[in-house]
């Protein structure tokens, strides 16, 4: 059951990126093009309902086919966070995880899909239960891990679009609100 909430929470993670790309592609179409990519909206539409379907997929059957295509997503996005980072017009760009709601791409991106990878990888060697599962199972146990699974994916997704965002700020204002660069 340890590795349970941690699965949902990356697979729930897929749900939540995949979805936003639904909604609006534009964002992820930049952080292809700026990889010299393809990225038609019909094209990063059909990646976020896969997406998607993985993220639910994943939920509902936590199993090793689950988790090994869980990693492989990660995986991938590492690697593409990792080229954009790579790109000075990448870097300027977001990486198109949560469509409108985006921040520029940051060494924080690279970590986040890393460790989500290592959770992922980590269930391919001990499949996790679902969340669903320990609910019917052990509601006294389950009902608090869904509610505190749900509020972490939101947690995660908040450190991938909002937490960018306030450490840039951070970063270029002093406590006088003047630019620390002109300082």
């Amino acid at each position: 059951m340890t590795l349970a909430p941690l699965f949902a929470i990356v697979s729930g993670l897929l749900v939540v990126s995949g979805a936003a790309k639904l909604r609006a592609p534009r964002a992820a179409e930049s952080a292809l093009a700026a990889m010299s990519l393809p990225g038609a909206g019909p094209l990063v539409r059909v990646a976020g309902a896969c997406e998607l379907a993985l993220g639910v997929f994943a939920l509902v059957l936590p199993g090793r086919t689950a988790a090994v295509l869980v990693a492989a997503a990660y995986l991938g996005f590492a690697v593409f966070v990792a080229g954009l980072l790579r790109s000075d017009e990448g870097r300027s760009s977001g990486c198109g995880c949560f469509g409108a709601d985006e921040s520029e791409v940051g060494a924080i991106h690279l970590v986040l899909n890393l460790v989500a990878f290592a959770i992922a990888a980590a269930a391919v060697l001990a499949p996790p239960r679902s969340v669903g599962s320990i609910v019917a199972h052990r509601p006294g146990i389950g009902i608090p891990l869904a509610i505190g699974a749900a509020g972490a994916v939101y947690a995660a997704y908040l450190a991938y679009t909002a937490f960018p965002r306030a450490w840039g700020a951070y970063e270029t204002r002093g406590g006088d609100g003047r630019d620390n660069a002109a300082a």
